[in-house]
């Protein structure tokens, strides 16, 4: 059943990114709000553009967003399977500016810089079929990790935490379909399990074609909820 679902979910969320990408390079573009235990806790706003490479089709995806005191900017450039090919981080507060990410991809490798006023810090990892990058607390890159997943036969991930300077086995399980409130209006939501080992990381809500409607990092209680259905 598991199997069944996972391979229908699959093929309409390809058959969609197509059709996206055959009448718009905008894949998807939002705002969330995000709650901290049930109250309100900041806004991510970001876009996601498909577009032609030099060895095929990447992705760029670019957010802004505030969570409490801390501002975030990032720019992450994937290939058309999720990986990452490039990736900017500022992070900071209103004030200043308090950490810069940068991280370049080559074969089979993604290198990472890390700036702080404490000095830099570099990590090199490993990277193959249903590799993604992700900061739980940047939610629009949980668009990657669903289409990464659904693209590997075991729906199976190496996931790099570029900030907690780590890498690590994951799975990708499909849920079910449930309705998603956004914007006053029931929307039909495909819901996948983000595993680490025996923990569960992250719920994430898709709609027909991919664009995300609702993420939930339990662990650090947050849910991201988008303003307004997708267009």
């Amino acid at each position: 059943m598991h199997i069944r679902a996972t391979a229908l979910a699959l093929a309409i969320f390809a058959s969609g990114s197509q059709a996206l990408a055959q009448n718009s390079a905008m894949v998807d573009q939002a705002t969330f709000m995000v709650t901290k235990k049930g109250a309100p806790a900041g806004r991510e706003s970001f876009s996601i553009v498909r577009s032609a490479g030099a060895g095929g089709q990447v992705f760029k995806a670019q957010a802004t967003s505030a969570i409490g005191d801390t501002r975030y900017s990032s720019v992450l450039t994937t290939d058309s399977a999720g990986s990452p090919l490039t990736y900017e981080l500022r992070l900071g507060t209103r004030a200043e500016q308090t950490q810069f990410l940068q991280g370049r991809g080559r074969p089979d490798r993604f290198s990472v810089l890390i700036q702080t006023k404490r000095g830099e810090a570099s990590k090199e990892y490993a990277v193959r079929r249903g590799t993604v990058l992700l900061d739980d607390e940047l939610f629009h890159q949980f668009y990657f990790v669903v289409l990464a997943g659904l693209a590997t036969a075991d729906s199976a991930l190496n996931v790099i935490a570029p900030r907690d300077a780590t890498q690590g086995r994951h799975r990708l399980e499909f849920r079910g379909i449930e309705v998603v409130v956004v914007g006053g209006q029931n929307l039909t939501g495909r819901r996948f399990a983000l595993w680490d080992a025996n923990t569960m990381r992250a719920d994430v809500w898709i709609d027909a074609v991919g664009r995300l409607l609702k993420v939930s990092v339990p662990d650090k209680a947050l849910v991201a909820l988008r303003d307004d259905p997708p267009r």
